[in-house]
């Protein structure tokens, strides 16, 4: 079935696009901050204006268009679609749940990628390049949880953990609105579990290295 003849909540969510795409018409090429993707997938971050909301607005947008609407789309894409956007901070929980989605999908890990792109999105940063270029890179280590490791991928991991930390306890102190502050614990737990999963993997690979030498 075609999205174009499907339900008014696909509609609405065409709608929200539409208006969506009209206010990245800020965010050109000239623009300093830029979002740019290698042929790896991982991304480039360069941060030099005051409007990094607008460039992280323009580039998650511009993702969605090109995985969802580059062809023919179907009703049926509409849960990965609507999913997406709540991650990428577009939509919130309700808004998520008002087009179908459910709150079984809405994992730690998607409620943290919502609430940092939100973050961002809601012009939190702008005009702090340190915190913003900072909150981008927790994003991608969170993005990007599932990749094979690598070292830098690594060192990216244990930067996000420890940033993440100081700047929760930088917030705490400045009095920041309780929501703020637990969205950032949330965003914590998710990093620190993170950071349990890579020490039991390094200690499962070290313990097989020692079995393979013992055995040889």
């Amino acid at each position: 079935m075609d999205i174009n003849s499907s339900s008014s909540s696909y509609q609405n969510l065409l709608t929200m696009l539409g208006k969506s795409s009209s206010a990245t018409t800020g965010a050109t090429a000239s623009d300093s901050t830029a979002i740019t993707s290698s042929a790896s997938g991982k991304r480039s971050l360069q941060i030099g204006n005051d409007k990094v909301s607008l460039s992280l607005h323009a580039e998650k947008l511009s993702r969605i268009n090109a995985e969802f609407f580059s062809g023919r789309m179907s009703s049926s894409d509409i849960p990965a679609l609507a999913q997406r956007l709540y991650k990428d901070g577009f939509i919130s929980a309700s808004e998520y749940q008002n087009l179908g989605g459910q709150e079984d999908d809405m994992s730690t890990i998607t409620q943290a990628s919502n609430f940092l792109n939100t973050y961002i999105l809601d012009e939190e940063v702008d005009g702090d390049n340190t915190a913003a270029k900072a909150i981008l890179n927790v994003i991608d280590v969170i993005d990007r949880m599932d990749e094979s490791i690598t070292p830098t991928h690594r060192q990216a991991e244990i930067e996000a953990f420890d940033y993440v930390t100081a700047y929760t306890e930088q917030l705490i102190e400045k009095g920041a609105p309780e929501s703020v502050i637990a969205g950032f614990e949330n965003v914590f737990d998710v990093l620190s579990a993170l950071n349990t999963v890579r020490n039991n993997e390094q200690s499962n690979d070290a313990t097989a290295s020692y079995t393979s030498i013992q055995d040889a």
